[in-house]
């Protein structure tokens, strides 16, 4: 058996291993995404490089926004800011002219 393509094939595992570990540190800074149509929040936080994007029904209707253009973000999390790429986000959205619940403060 050759050496030079098992060395090579093994530096190349090692090169995407060290890539993989490198792409999951990676941060970006997550836009305010409050008040865009879900679709413009969802394009904003792709843009800035966030893969893992979830909407769920702010009124807790259980319905499920299909149409981005058709619900407006009232919350996200995490909150505006910087995060690892890898972080999911979740918008919490309602129906365009609907208004937005009133936030859960704890005293």
């Amino acid at each position: 058996m050759r050496k030079g393509p098992a060395l090579l094939t093994l530096a190349v595992v090692i090169a995407l291993l060290a890539l993989s570990r490198h792409a999951g540190k990676r941060t970006a800074e997550l836009p305010d995404l409050r008040g865009m149509p879900l679709r413009a929040a969802q394009l904003a936080a792709r843009d800035a490089g966030f893969r893992q994007l979830a909407g769920t029904d702010a009124l807790g209707r259980h319905r499920v926004p299909v149409l981005g253009g058709n619900w407006t973000v009232c919350s996200q999390q995490p909150p505006p800011g910087r995060h690892s790429l890898t972080t999911p986000v979740t918008v919490r959205v309602v129906k365009t002219g609907e208004a937005c619940p009133s936030p859960v403060t704890h005293g």
